[in-house]
């Protein structure tokens, strides 16, 4: 069942289907031009569509403004058509193709991707969908609006006394205050950029888990870093993405649908271009 309404062809012939509806719907006075009838499924559309709005159904004296409402618009469409309202206006034309791409986007989306569809999207795009790398680190920062020029000598003598076997001293009575934690568990590096800046980050890839390191230079100033741990980044599972999949896969099933509409209607219409040789600005 699902196979069959994620073929193309249906969702043409259902559209096509739907079309005519609304055409005897909407045109229910066909033979005679003059006459307007509204419908008792009009009229509960109507209803339906007030009662979705404000949470309850309308009393009658509001039903005969919706209905006086509905009368006013027939009558503005159908004078509209005969004085040729809609010819070669731009708006008018954006909103039916706006209508017709939302039909065919409607009818696309009656159909349940399956798991192995949103599988083979996912591989597909495997940088698309990425985890990415983790860092667990402490640091003790130097800065060079306290220390000046002193700044890097200062950090080197402190990563000095920190890697020394015996005696080292507490990392927190070094350094200078700072508004950001000193030691940070499984940080992703993009959050680790947001506070720090991206040249901190960098230079986290030339340090050696396990001990202190550096000085690192960040937005702030310099940095003493003891690097934990790093998770290296990985292409994300279908669990660890479904949303983001099934959204992309979906926007992109509409957009073919779209396409494949209009290559199909297209085959009805001979399509001329007068030449033109107009003066186009270079970029």
């Amino acid at each position: 069942m699902r196979r069959w309404l994620r073929e193309p062809l249906v969702h043409f012939m259902v559209l096509g289907a739907l079309i005519f509806a609304a055409y005897l719907v909407l045109e229910p006075g066909s033979g005679d031009p003059d006459g307007i009838l509204l419908t008792q499924g009009q009229q509960e559309h109507l209803i339906s569509a007030f009662t979705r709005t404000w949470q309850r159904p309308p009393t009658r004296a509001e039903f005969e403004g919706l209905v006086e409402d509905w009368i006013r618009e027939e009558i503005a469409y159908r004078e509209g058509l005969v004085m040729g309202l809609d010819a070669d206006d731009t708006i008018i034309r954006r909103r039916l193709r706006q209508k017709l791409e939302l039909v065919t986007e409607d009818l696309v989306g009656l159909a349940e991707p399956s798991e192995e569809e949103l599988q083979a999207f996912l591989e597909a795009r495997p940088e698309a969908y990425r985890l990415e790398p983790r860092h667990s680190l402490r640091q003790v920062y130097f800065s060079p609006d306290r220390r000046g020029e002193n700044a890097a000598r200062d950090a080197e003598q402190a990563l000095a006394a920190l890697t020394m076997e015996d005696a080292a001293p507490d990392p927190l009575t070094l350094g200078d205050p700072l508004p950001l934690p000193n030691t940070m568990t499984r940080e992703w590096e993009s959050a680790l950029a947001r506070q720090f800046g991206s040249v901190f980050v960098e230079g986290l890839a030339d340090l050696e888990p396990g001990a202190w390191s550096g000085p690192v230079p960040s937005g702030y100033g310099l940095h003493l870093v003891y690097l934990e741990a790093t998770e290296a980044g990985r292409p994300m599972t279908l669990e660890e993405a479904r949303r983001d999949v099934r959204r992309d896969f979906e926007n992109q099933r509409r957009l073919q649908a779209i396409d494949q509409l209009y290559d199909a209607l297209a085959e009805r219409y001979t399509v001329r271009i007068e030449p033109l040789q107009p003066d186009f600005s270079e970029p």
